[in-house]
């Protein structure tokens, strides 16, 4: 993997250090001056101050340099009108811009923020293996959920790159770079405990299960973990796939590396594996490539389900992962003016929508969370709407983060939202969710003929991944203020929604 750039700019919120955009600046002047008094002619400053390569790096890729929040910045220039000026009043002039520049801030802001500065960039090397549908390589180029997010991600900071500058490896090669280089990410990663204080972090970015895959009528049964033991596993090298199972209990020497899944795949072929352990989709299409079947393999266990981040090599700097995370939760948070969020579009186009086989939260919970509220609107209006827009548990419920509430007015504008209050005051009328279903408007109009009822449409669970098929209850209220209301929660169902 190529490396870093050397000597990169290290950005604090308050002020700037002198670094090398500061010697960058210096240089021609001190030049000019040295040129006045000497009569040398007047260098590149750019050819003396050039990030050099990191020591030790591998130079068979490129570096792909990627901006946050960046802009072009202004190069100082030489002016004929300097050389017009009688030598002493030059002299004079630049010797007040070296002292000027000499002054601590002169060139730098006194103050920054994330998204406001130019100065909050970083160059960046962007790492990912071959792990479908969140990575992988079509027509040469790199897609994705996670490639797709990352450039969205980026575009949202005002920076500027394409799938080219993407770096597809095998697993191992691209997790050591990003355990090595400065300034690499990695994607997408587990964020297992012994990995926490390898990476920083921004995400998730999606969810994938691990599951146990076996030979077609091998008879192979898997009833609890200590099944695992009796079996050779085959993993990829440094997957979590390996961590996972050796916390099961399953021993090392069981366990069987190999650098991709189609290499796991000939081991099973040989005889040299009994199981082999991986993400459940990725699994899949790997299976599909090899042997021209995605269901060939049988699963006969299913490990945790985890979620999927981007991994920073820890000497980031905190600003380019924080300017990162904050991009991410506008494409996963805000919708545009269809009513959906990027996070959503970007989902439903690679995976569609997913139904949960065990859903958690039940049609009573709903029911009861929409009178509960209904009851508090009709005593205290003010105060319920506050509190539900503070996320106070019973109105995002504090042991299900599934289970919460949302109001509308009678107008389809969304006066409280429990679990995203980035939607407070945003009119929905004509909205729609990703399959096009304008449940928003649906339920406003019924709430005001019928006053209760169900609505059927496609949704996030909060603090997950993916989109699913989910059901409101809706109740229309009057508030102790006198204006009506609509009340709405909902769950997610384990069948394809289909409208009533």
């Amino acid at each position: 993997m190529c490396c870093s750039a050397h000597g990169r700019k290290q950005v604090s919120e308050r002020r700037y250090a002198r670094g090398p955009e500061y010697t960058q600046r210096l240089i021609p002047f001190a030049f000019s001056l040295k040129s006045l008094l000497t009569g040398a002619a007047i260098p590149d400053y750019r050819s003396v101050h050039r990030r050099q390569p990191a020591p030790g790096s591998r130079g068979n890729l490129e570096t792909p340099e990627i901006k946050l929040g960046h802009s072009n910045r202004r190069r100082p220039k030489t002016s004929s009108g300097w050389w017009s000026m009688k030598p002493i009043g030059a002299v004079l002039v630049l010797g007040m811009v070296v002292l000027a520049c000499l002054v601590p801030g002169c060139l730098s802001p006194a103050t920054s923020s994330v998204g406001e500065s130019e100065e909050v960039s970083e160059d960046l090397v962007l790492v990912t293996e071959d792990y479908p549908p969140y990575n992988y390589v079509e027509n040469g180029t790199a897609q994705g959920i996670a490639v797709d997010l990352l450039l969205e991600a980026f575009r949202e900071t005002g920076g500027t790159i394409s799938a080219e500058d993407i770096r597809v490896l095998p697993w191992s090669d691209a997790y050591r770079a990003a355990l090595s280089q400065n300034n690499t990410v990695l994607f997408a990663t587990v964020r297992l405990p012994e990995r926490e204080n390898l990476f920083k972090w921004a995400g998730p970015l999606g969810s994938e299960r691990q599951v146990i895959f076996a030979d077609p009528g091998s008879s192979i049964e898997i009833a609890e973990p200590g099944d695992l033991t009796k079996y050779r596993i085959g993993v990829v090298q440094d997957d979590a796939a390996a961590s996972e199972l050796l916390a099961l209990g399953v021993n090392p020497s069981n366990l069987v590396s190999a650098k991709d899944v189609p290499a796991l795949i000939a081991l099973m072929q040989e005889g040299a594996i009994d199981l082999w352990c991986y993400g459940d989709l990725a699994g899949r299409h790997f299976t599909r490539e090899v042997t021209g079947d995605a269901g060939y393999f049988e699963v006969v266990s299913t490990l945790d389900t985890r979620d999927l981040y981007y991994a920073f090599n820890k000497d980031t700097p905190d600003s380019v992962v924080e300017t990162f995370q904050a991009a991410l939760d506008t494409l996963r948070h805000e919708p545009d003016a269809t009513g959906v969020t990027a996070y959503q579009r970007i989902v439903y186009r690679y995976i569609g929508v997913s139904c949960l086989s065990d859903p958690p939260v039940a049609a009573d919970q709903v029911t009861g969370l929409v009178n509960l509220t209904a009851e508090a609107l009709e005593a205290d209006t003010p105060g319920t709407l506050a509190r539900i827009n503070a996320g106070e548990h019973p109105y995002w419920d504090e042991n299900n983060r599934a289970l919460y509430v949302f109001v509308y007015d009678t107008n389809t504008t969304i006066v409280a939202e429990a679990d995203n209050p980035r939607l407070i005051g945003v009119n929905m009328k004509g909205k729609t969710d990703i399959a096009g279903t304008p449940f928003r408007d649906q339920i406003t109009e019924r709430a005001l003929a019928e006053r209760t009822g169900w609505v059927d449409y496609i949704w996030m669970i909060p603090e997950k991944n993916g989109i699913y098929c989910k059901s409101a209850y809706f109740r229309l209220v009057e508030g102790s203020d006198d204006n009506r209301y609509i009340v709405i929660s909902g769950m997610y169902t384990p069948s394809a929604p289909q409208q009533a």
